[in-house]
């Protein structure tokens, strides 16, 4: 069974929760059986500019120095407007898998058109997907990644966290959207991941932890708990994102 963190975050000493080192970080992978994960830089690791050069810098590295075991995502904060973009273009000129949002830090609405369009634009161009950070009513409404959705069909999109309290509203985009997927991480509970199954199908949705502001183990419980079937369980575990990204390097 392929066992992948589909939503995990990974800083530097002094910009992200231990473990800092991408040795520490595979160490404990090894330790629990995982093969991958999928991560981006966290919150803290953004600069007193405001941008997240430095850090996505320092994971693009990691991505290299161990590919097969890191899939990075960047960080972009896209009120730079033309240099977000030109950002983004670069980071996916450099190999990184997509671009990670957080609308609620970066205080923007998921579906922006003047902010955000502009650097899906540019995912649609180089190949990739995006991780939406999501579970307020303001800025990051499953709604809204939906709307981002429908105007660009051709680009995988993980609404994450299940959309928290509004799993609901996560799990239908995820049905009338054929391009958009669900993570746990810090979903409400088993019932959430039970409804997005039976409601948006199981190839829609991904085991993730939200690593290390999350716990792996706990998350991984929620899909073990669930009444699923054990095909099921390891499609979510690991083989539906693996399949994504399988696509994404087969178009590239």
């Amino acid at each position: 069974m392929v066992y992948i963190d589909a939503h995990t975050h990974f800083g530097m000493k002094g910009r992200g929760m231990p473990p800092n080192t991408p040795e520490e970080r595979i160490a404990y992978m090894d330790r629990i059986g995982m093969d991958a994960m999928v991560t981006s830089p966290p919150y803290a690791s953004i600069s007193p500019d405001r941008t997240y050069d430095e850090a996505n810098a320092f994971i693009l590295n990691v991505q290299r120095k161990y590919p097969g075991r890191f899939y990075a995502l960047a960080r972009i904060n896209p009120h730079f407007r033309r240099r977000a973009v030109e950002k983004a273009e670069k980071a996916l000129r450099n190999g990184f898998w997509g671009i990670k949002f957080h609308p609620r830090n970066e205080a923007f609405p998921a579906n922006s058109r003047e902010l955000v369009f502009p650097i899906v634009e540019k995912v649609k161009e180089y190949g990739g997907l995006i991780l939406f950070h999501s579970g307020e009513a303001d800025f990051s409404h499953p709604t809204l990644i939906g709307d981002v959705a429908e105007n660009f069909p051709e680009v995988p999109i993980i609404i994450g966290h299940l959309g928290k309290i509004y799993y609901m509203d996560a799990i239908l985009i995820a049905k009338w959207f054929d391009n958009v997927y669900v993570d746990t991480s810090f979903c409400v509970g088993v019932h959430a991941i039970e409804k997005a199954v039976e409601y948006a199908g199981v190839e829609k949705v991904l085991y993730a932890s939200d690593y290390p502001q999350g716990s792996v183990e706990l998350d991984t419980m929620k899909v073990k708990l669930a009444d699923l079937s054990r095909r099921d369980k390891a499609l979510i575990l690991g083989g539906n994102v693996k399949r994504i990204l399988d696509e994404i390097e087969k178009e590239r």
